[in-house]
């Protein structure tokens, strides 16, 4: 027991120096009145010896307890719980100096001189609820979001290095919010810069795919229409090459015809030349027929009759005279005509030759005509190849885009919900959310869009 009147026992003496020196209130409690406390009791109620001793407990307790039920219905709950249980221990509240302070309570039913108390161990809990109290506030405003939170007031000794911890630690959350908002904030501008060059990126991808799609098509007709080109081309370099031949062959005929010609005019000179000689004869024989009929005249009745052979052969003369002049007129003008003709033909030949010449010309210049359009078919077959893979290359660039895009519209997303996380807390004079969350937004609305 703990009191007890026979010290001479060493648990006696023990109890009793407890009981004395404690630095927490130890009272005896009979018939719900303190009959017995120590030095510290004293301090913990704020009230001397005299006045505790023969009190209720409810005397020097808060009116309502922490669950805001009457005191008095507490003090008969605890002291049965007591007596059932053996002890109880829990916290009260008191009422020190007209102020509620929080007390640790601790009932043990003891037996004292054959009587039935309780003995009352009471520990001031002042500074532990002011520690309580404080980080709890701290906590409290930390689950809030506000991570300027500190705890000012200090504490006793012993719990010193609890604030300094719980500081440290709401320091150390601001810094690492007030970087998470930076990045947050350069997130989103970055992500408006992306999205923007995103944006621009993929319609000059689609404007260049159309273009290059539009090209292909222009490119395979320009292409189809140089082969066409180059099979007329062909053709009409072997239609050309067959006038070249045709008119070299019509030189030849030209050539002949104007030594035909030629000889004709030679014939024609020739025949000029012995109508000549037949006129001459002519001429002379008319002389010689006059001759005859002037001798016959003279040689009279004798002379009659080669009289009228030499009228008749003058007069044959006369007629081969007239005859031959016909002829010699005839072949003057078909002189003239041969002339004329070989004239022609002679111009004929020389426009036959500055015509193969020109042919010439022209074959060499539709035989490099269809080469190069052979070359150029070729070219843009090739080139139309290359847009083709460019066409190609474009489509993948702009599936690119749209991945891109996207990824672009996944990273805003994910800047707005950083956003949204990070706005809650409060890291310096003003709550970061304008800062932050007002382009995120924008952002987020565009992704959604």
């Amino acid at each position: 027991m703990l009191f007890k009147r026979s010290s001479d026992t060493l648990e006696a003496r023990t109890a009793l120096a407890v009981f004395r020196h404690s630095p927490d209130a130890m009272m005896l409690l009979r018939d719900n009145q303190f009959v017995a406390c120590n030095a510290a009791a004293e301090q913990v109620y704020g009230a001397p010896r005299a006045a505790i001793l023969g009190q209720n407990p409810v005397v020097f307790s808060a009116p309502e307890q922490g669950d805001g039920r009457p005191t008095i219905e507490h003090v008969n709950e605890r002291v049965s719980q007591a007596i059932r249980d053996g002890h109880a221990r829990f916290e009260w509240l008191n009422m020190r100096n007209g102020q509620v302070v929080r007390m640790l309570v601790t009932l043990i039913p003891v037996a004292i001189d054959g009587g039935a108390e309780v003995l009352v161990l009471v520990q001031d809990m002042t500074a532990t609820s002011q520690v309580v109290d404080a980080i709890g506030e701290g906590l409290e405003r930390l689950a809030g979001g506000d991570l300027t939170v500190r705890i000012e007031a200090a504490f006793n000794p012993e719990f010193e290095p609890l604030r300094a911890s719980f500081n440290g630690a709401a320091a150390t959350m601001q810094d690492s919010l007030q970087t998470v908002v930076a990045v947050g904030n350069g997130l989103a501008s970055g992500c408006g810069d992306i999205r923007t060059a995103a944006d621009d990126l993929s319609l000059r991808t689609e404007r260049q795919a159309a273009s290059l799609e539009e090209t292909a098509a222009a490119m395979d007709e320009i292409t189809s229409n140089v082969r066409v080109t180059a099979d007329t081309a062909g053709r009409a370099e072997t239609i050309v090459a067959g006038a070249h031949r045709a008119a070299e062959e019509s030189s030849v005929v030209v050539e002949r015809a104007m030594q035909a010609m030629a000889g004709i005019e030679r014939a024609s000179n020739e025949i000029s030349e012995i109508i000549s000689v037949i006129d001459g004869i002519a001429f002379q024989t008319n002389l010689l027929a006059l001759n005859a009929g002037v001798e016959a005249a003279r040689a009279g009745d004798a002379g009659k009759g080669f009289a009228v052979v030499a009228s008749e052969v003058r007069a044959l003369a006369q007629r081969s005279a007239d005859a031959a002049r016909d002829v010699k007129a005839r072949i003057t003008a078909s002189t003239l005509q041969v002339d004329n003709g070989v004239g022609l033909v002679s111009e004929t030949g020389a426009a036959l030759q500055r015509i193969i010449t020109q042919m010439a010309e022209i074959s060499s210049s539709v035989a490099n005509i269809a080469s190069a359009a052979r070359q150029q078919a070729s070219g843009l077959s090739q080139i139309n190849t290359a847009v083709g893979e460019m066409d190609a290359m474009t489509q993948q660039n702009a599936a690119m885009v749209e991945e891109t895009t996207a990824a672009a519209r996944n990273l805003a997303a994910d800047a707005e919900r950083l956003a949204d996380a990070v706005c809650r807390f409060r890291v310096g004079e003003a709550r970061h959310e304008p800062a932050m969350t007002g382009k995120v937004v924008a952002l987020a609305g565009r992704a959604r869009r």
